[in-house]
């Protein structure tokens, strides 16, 4: 849903921009940048590339998933590339019809060096802010609070594996819409060791007080917040989707498990909270896979071959 009306003339601003700028393409991201953008792009004669960061039909709650697949691939017609940040989007988007000779994969990447284990100091502070006690094992989740995140499934696994872990505890950073829901439903299934910190004003912060990551997703397509955990050598549980599935290698640097049931993230959880030494080995296998697959230069590099590639398509035209 849209947070506030567009104006009409929002494409002819658009447009009018690129022609002041005398752009040579269009890089536009998300599903209504990506609309906007490319009805742009043809009123001024650009070659426009589409980055959607999860295409609109991947949302498996929402009704007119038809709709947007005929949307998408109408405006396909007309982009140069669309780049999916995982092998996983690309396959959603070949599902939905959308022509393959268009689609370039360019995994998300960061900076491994920015996102780091922290230090011994760093970890107790991070913990000491928050009441954590030292023989405490921190289940963490960092997102948006909207049903795409699937925290709500979180909450019901806590239901289950809590009651055995006497010294674990679960911790939902962020904000959203969906907070006072997520309250309401810890608060229903008596979960005296779940807390909401609030929002993560510095994530490194929240990973440096976290002993596993969750990202129990109900669709996503290349999460920055995962590579984050992995990089900061956290194991990750996560839901088996798209993105997920291609930044966690299951039974090396994390778990996958099925979308939508909350018993397999119980499940997935339980080896890891009685095991400091498997947390520790996924964690490094993690900060491993981060440095070789999935760094900020990589992502760079490869975008802007598409740029030129694109570029040099028109030029031959």
């Amino acid at each position: 849903p849209m947070a506030r009306p567009l104006r009409r003339d929002t494409v002819q601003q658009l447009a009018g921009w690129a022609r002041r700028d005398a752009a040579d393409l269009l890089h536009v991201h998300s599903a209504k940048a990506g609309y906007l953008g490319r009805r742009a792009a043809e009123i001024v004669g650009l070659p426009v590339v589409y980055t959607p960061h999860a295409f609109p039909f991947q949302r498996t709650t929402d009704p007119l998933r038809p709709l947007y697949r005929a949307v998408e691939r109408r405006l396909a017609r007309t982009t140069a590339r669309i780049i999916c940040v995982s092998d996983g989007e690309a396959r959603e988007a070949l599902d939905a019809g959308l022509p393959e000779e268009r689609l370039a994969v360019i995994p998300n990447g960061i900076d491994p060096g920015d996102w780091r284990p922290p230090a011994a100091e760093q970890r107790r502070a991070a913990r000491a802010a928050h009441g954590i006690t030292d023989d405490a094992v921190v289940v963490g989740a960092l997102a948006r609070f909207v049903p795409q995140k699937g925290l709500d499934l979180l909450l019901m696994a806590a239901e289950d594996f809590l009651p055995d872990f006497p010294h674990a505890r679960v911790m939902l950073w962020g904000e959203g819409p969906g907070r006072k829901a997520l309250q309401g439903l810890a608060k229903r299934l008596r979960l005296t060791r779940v807390s909401f910190p609030g929002p993560a004003h510095d994530p490194r912060q929240a990973y440096a007080a976290m002993d596993i990551f969750v990202a129990p997703s109900r669709w996503e397509a290349g999460p920055y917040a995962v590579l984050e955990a992995m990089a900061c050598g956290l194991p990750v549980v996560a839901a088996d989707v798209a993105g997920n599935a291609d930044y966690v290698l299951h039974d090396d640097t994390g778990l996958l498990t099925p979308p939508e049931l909350p018993g397999p993230i119980a499940g997935a959880l339980r080896p890891l909270l009685a095991d400091l030494d498997l947390r520790a080995a996924y964690g490094a296998a993690g900060r491993a896979r981060v440095e070789t697959a999935f760094t900020l230069d990589r992502m760079i590099a490869a975008t802007l071959a598409v740029y030129r590639a694109v570029t040099r398509e028109r030029e031959e035209a």
